[in-house]
């Protein structure tokens, strides 16, 4: 007899994971871990992904896949309760699930590509188990693999053992993929405003470490820039000296992985270590004002058609 892990529901043209994620302390990664971190993503009205499984079948999603638990680091492990059927029971059945638990571990950062693209992503390998597996022949109830990608803001690839389960990101839109136009529009009907208000640029209100620090340890594992309102998704920022020196050009500020903590706060991650009495210095929005650069790429507050204040700020490491 054999079981098969109630993997995903299509509703309503809206993907949905079973199951209720539950923490086992692990809530924060080891003090001393300094690899890419992802906070949960800040769900905005109009993001959306499509999805294709491996039959071919397409759905629609509007909101985060619920059976991630955040903030995801490598080696991150988490578990949540969920139900098993038999392979040939109808997803319509009245009968009741068999109880079984899931284990899910963060094993990488790595390069995924899907039909929407190519990304860097957390890679979560998960297993399930019958509770009680003794009772009905067998203990496992499946193994599959997910990728999550920060700046998608959502899974963008399932493998499973089946094609009926397995699925890829095929289209997404989330808030920096939204033209100007549209998110002005946007605004409008939430909010009744005019399409003629005055906008404020938005500028950055603090920094971590703040400008002009000294003796910042070699060791700092991120660079925080919280802004004064808040923001969309995209960014411009560079660097220097390097704090990735060996990594690809467009990388080499951003090499460990970035994300947004909130809607007002953008968090470079350090993963390598910086060097010893060295002064930096990063930039907000360097690139504006270049000639044919793409002003869609760079910071600005949300639904604003203005760029946010082009900002340089500096930091000495100690010994």
């Amino acid at each position: 007899m054999r079981f098969v892990f109630l993997l995903l529901t299509l509703l309503q043209s809206t993907l949905v994971v079973s199951g209720c994620a539950t923490a086992i302390n692990q809530s924060t990664p080891p003090e001393n871990y300094k690899g890419p971190i992802a906070s949960e993503p800040v769900i905005q009205p109009g993001d959306y992904w499509i999805y294709e499984r491996g039959n071919s079948t397409r759905a629609k999603s509007t909101r985060l896949s619920s059976n991630l638990q955040f903030p995801l680091w490598i080696g991150k492990t988490w578990r949540y309760e969920t139900g098993a059927r038999r392979p040939n029971q109808p997803p319509t059945s009245t009968a009741s699930p068999i109880p079984a638990w899931v284990e899910c571990y963060v094993t990488a950062f790595n390069n995924v590509t899907v039909p929407a693209g190519s990304f860097r992503a957390f890679q979560c390998d998960c297993q399930c188990h019958i509770v009680g597996g003794e009772r009905f022949y067998q203990e496992g109830c499946g193994v599959w693999t997910t990728w999550y990608v920060p700046e998608v803001k959502n899974v963008v690839k399932m493998k499973t053992a089946s094609t009926a389960t397995s699925f890829e990101l095929v289209d997404y839109r989330v808030s920096e993929r939204i033209s100007d136009e549209q998110r002005r529009e946007e605004d409008q009907k939430r909010n009744g405003t005019q399409a003629n208000k005055t906008e404020i640029p938005a500028k950055v209100a603090r920094t971590v470490p703040e400008d002009g620090s000294e003796n910042v340890p070699t060791s700092l594992k991120e660079i925080v820039i919280v802004f004064d309102q808040p923001m969309s998704r995209a960014w411009n920022l560079n660097c220097s000296p390097s704090f990735y020196p060996e990594a690809p050009a467009g990388r080499r500020c951003s090499e460990g992985g970035t994300h947004w903590r909130d809607d007002r706060t953008f968090v470079v991650q350090l993963t390598t270590g910086l060097r010893p009495n060295q002064r930096y210095s990063f930039g907000v929005n360097p690139s504006v004002g270049r000639e044919k650069y793409d002003l869609t790429r760079a910071f600005r507050g949300l639904g604003h058609s203005t760029t946010a204040v082009p900002q340089r700020f500096f930091f000495t490491t100690g010994p």
